[in-house]
């Protein structure tokens, strides 16, 4: 295994990046960042969002990546940590909801505002990543046996596109933003299904060639 591979395996580095988002925005914080200074609340708020979103991205490019480069041992080490990926995305969804109510100023205020949409979208992904983060591990696998749990975790792409509307439907410019996040993550997922479909498509060619 690479170098960068094992560090990547340890995971005290693992855990490091996790934190990351936390040490950046107590920085920001600390060195009065003008939009902090601002409106505290919705600058944490939007942060946390947005650390959310990053590692739902990391996470689900995990696979493609490993399918466009099945021997690269970076994509590897990554997919050997995806689950501790996987709940940290909801760990900071969780920040993201909990910072939400004071910027609005209560939970009766929070209470009133689940009527819409890009409210319940962000509140249902929420309750798909809790799902999941709470069968990140091997006794949830042995229980409900291989198949059963990666198509449970296949949630992950329902509360993808409930994350992608909820971002989009309070973006002030558009989707603009949204498609620098996913955008990437939407490339990989087409290639990846290009080639699952060109794999599934029987050559007509190759006969010819085998007889000659």
């Amino acid at each position: 295994m690479k170098r960068q591979a094992r560090i990547l395996r340890s995971g005290w580095l693992l855990y490091a990046a996790l934190c990351l988002p936390l040490v950046v925005v107590f920085i920001q914080a600390g060195q009065g960042n003008v939009e902090y200074l601002a409106d505290p609340a919705k600058f944490l708020l939007e942060f946390m969002g947005k650390a959310a979103v990053v590692f739902l991205v990391v996470t689900m490019a995990v696979t493609p990546l490993r399918q466009l480069f099945p021997k690269s041992d970076l994509f590897k080490a990554l997919a050997f940590r995806r689950r501790q990926l996987g709940i940290a995305v909801f760990v900071y969804a969780l920040l993201h909801l909990l910072l939400y109510v004071p910027y609005i100023g209560s939970w009766e205020a929070f209470a009133d505002e689940w009527s819409k949409l890009f409210i319940l979208s962000g509140l249902v992904a929420l309750a798909l990543l809790l799902v999941l983060a709470l069968t990140s591990n091997n006794w949830s696998v042995r229980k409900l046996g291989g198949k059963g749990w990666k198509r449970l975790h296949k949630l992950t792409y329902v509360a993808a596109a409930l994350v992608i509307y909820h971002q989009v439907a309070q973006e002030k410019t558009g989707y603009r933003e949204t498609l620098v996040y996913f955008g990437p993550l939407l490339a990989l997922e087409a290639v990846r299904l290009g080639r699952w479909w060109k794999n599934r498509i029987p050559s007509v060619q190759s006969p010819s060639r085998e007889t000659g």
